[in-house]
């Protein structure tokens, strides 16, 4: 990881994140059991690519992307105000927040540190601004078990409208948030 950069996003780093997130989306598609119209890979994608199209013209949502060697490896971003999901799940209560969320790592290199890498760049610069609390959330299984190993139970667990699954969502102070990680 020595030669791991992270840097805000650039619309040159558009077709990279796209092609990045794809291969990601397809293969937490693959793993999970999601049997919905309402989600699938495409939609999904879809819905990441218009977030990240309206972070170039904000002030409120930054994308930051990970590069190794040369390689886009990771993707991370934060906003507000969180996203639907989050504000439905929460009636609101969550608005005023900022959400980290679109923490992507190339499947080749998902449980190597770099995903810790980039949350621990994200909390710092949101520290940075001031920010003293953040929520994310997760629908993936996989991802679920990480957070619920870093960073306990989360605040809300609802049930989802569609599906045999639960939307968890967490709310930390970033100190904690890094104290966490160990950062």
């Amino acid at each position: 990881m020595k030669d791991l950069t992270i840097r805000t996003a650039k619309k040159s780093d558009y077709d990279a994140i796209q092609s990045l997130w794809k291969k990601v989306i397809e293969k937490a598609f693959e793993q999970e059991d999601f049997d919905s119209d309402k989600l699938n890979p495409q939609k999904e994608l879809e819905f990441k690519m218009d977030q990240l199209n309206q972070a170039f013209s904000s002030e409120h949502s930054t994308f930051f992307v990970a590069y190794d060697n040369g390689r886009l490896i990771g993707t991370i971003a934060y906003g507000t105000p969180p996203n639907r999901g989050i504000m439905r799940r929460t009636d609101g209560e969550l608005k005023n927040h900022y959400e980290l969320g679109s923490l992507y790592i190339d499947p080749a290199l998902q449980q190597k540190g770099y995903g810790k890498h980039l949350l621990v760049h994200a909390l710092k610069h949101l520290r940075s601004r001031g920010i003293e609390e953040v929520c994310f959330d997760s629908i993936y299984e996989v991802s679920k078990n990480i957070w619920l190993k870093i960073f306990g139970e989360p605040r809300y667990k609802r049930k989802a409208s569609w599906g045999d699954f639960y939307h968890m969502i967490w709310v930390k102070p970033v100190k904690a948030a890094l104290e966490d990680l160990d950062a």
